[in-house]
């Protein structure tokens, strides 16, 4: 079912928002979770405005963080640190840091090359947050007709970045196609979804 956004006078709905998650375990007891997000207008046009904000972020817990704990950041370009990251393209991101039962772990973020303004400009900051921000540098506008289809990637991973492993992940990412959701002809059952063919 879909999620409705709605504001101005009367809330009138403004948008209706698809979202379809899937959840993989992987080796070493890490996982993967695929998130795409579809954004319908009930109009003709609607634009999104400027902002650092995107629509997926994650914000790590206080210990991983650079601020709080012993956390870093890094992008696939190899820079680290939110001075130098803060609203520079990348592929990728990613935030590890020192956890309580002893060890690293993080949380690798990837873009999939089909989303609007790929490589995405990135709002990191140092008390834990990343997110790929689709309209930093302006508004984008989706159609009725053309709606707004974003895919992401989250790898939640042990130890250090492993650079090599975030760029094979981040490979086998975008050669993968989305997915489709449809009415559903079965009893008790809404929608079916399936991965593109």
């Amino acid at each position: 079912m879909p999620l409705g956004w709605y504001g101005g006078e009367g809330a009138q709905e403004l948008m209706e928002q698809e979202v379809v998650a899937a959840v993989r375990p992987i080796d070493d007891g890490e996982t993967l979770v695929e998130l795409q997000a579809t954004f319908r207008p009930m109009a003709d046009v609607l634009e999104f405005g400027k902002t650092n904000f995107g629509f997926l972020a994650v914000l790590v817990a206080k210990h991983i963080s650079a601020f709080f704990g012993g956390g870093e950041l890094t992008n696939s370009e190899g820079v680290r640190g939110e001075p130098e990251i803060f609203a520079k393209p990348a592929r990728w991101m990613d935030y590890g840091g020192p956890v309580p039962a002893g060890g690293t772990e993080g949380i690798a973020y990837f873009d999939h090359p089909a989303n609007l303004g790929y490589p995405p400009h990135w709002h990191v900051r140092e008390d834990g947050w990343m997110g790929a921000s689709v309209c930093m540098h302006g508004p984008r506008a989706t159609l009725r007709d053309e709606p707004l289809v974003l895919r992401y990637l989250l790898h939640a991973h042990r130890g250090e970045v492993d650079t090599d492993k975030a760029k094979r992940i981040g490979d086998e990412f975008a050669r993968t196609k989305g997915y489709a959701v449809e009415r559903s002809k079965a009893k008790h059952r809404q929608y079916e979804v399936s991965r593109i063919p």
